[in-house]
C-alpha cells in the first residue's frame, strides 16, 4: 500500500532520481515509461493527482481573502492580491500533481503494476568464484582434457 501524502514527500526531494536508487537496484515499482513527455505526463494524471490542484481553489479563495483583508482602502491592489494568491495555490497544486504522475510513470511511486518478483534488488552473480574454480583446477591438472 501506497503512502497516503507521498505528494507531500515527493515536493522536497531534491536532485535526479537516479540518485535514489544504487545502480544494479531496481525501481520499488515497473517502470511505465523511461523518459515521460509533458503530454504522456498530463494524460496519466488522476483523481490523485488533481487532487492537490482542486484543494487549492478553495483554499487559495480563503487564503487570498485572509491576506488581503486589510487592503479595504485599495480595492484594484486587493483584486490583485486576492487574484495572484489564488493563481499561486493553484500553480502549486498543479505542479505536485504534474510530480506525482512523473514519479508514478518512471516507477518511484504506485502506479497500479508489481513486478513480478518481489525482490527489490536485481541478482548480482558472482562469476569469479567460477573462474578461480576452473583455474585452479586446471594447474592441479583436474580438468584437462584429452582428446
Amino acid at each position: 500500500m501506497s503512502e497516503n501524502f507521498y505528494l507531500i514527500r515527493r515536493l522536497f526531494q531534491v536532485g535526479d532520481t537516479r540518485k535514489l536508487i544504487e545502480p544494479g537496484e531496481r525501481t520499488p515499482y515497473p517502470i511505465i515509461i523511461e523518459r515521460p513527455t509533458f503530454r504522456d505526463i498530463f494524460f496519466n494524471m488522476g483523481l490523485p493527482e488533481w487532487t492537490p490542484f482542486l484543494v487549492s481553489i478553495p483554499l487559495g479563495t480563503a487564503l487570498g481573502l485572509r491576506f488581503t483583508h486589510n487592503l479595504n482602502d485599495l480595492p484594484l491592489s486587493r483584486r490583485r492580491a486576492f487574484g495572484g494568491t489564488i493563481i499561486t495555490l493553484m500553480i502549486f497544486g498543479f505542479y505536485l500533481g504534474v510530480k506525482g504522475s512523473f514519479y508514478k510513470l518512471i516507477g518511484f511511486e504506485d502506479n497500479g503494476l508489481r513486478w513480478r518478483f518481489p525482490d527489490q534488488r536485481v541478482k548480482k552473480y558472482d562469476f569469479t568464484s567460477d573462474v578461480k574454480g576452473f583455474w585452479e583446477d586446471l594447474l592441479r591438472g583436474n580438468r584437462i582434457n584429452r582428446n
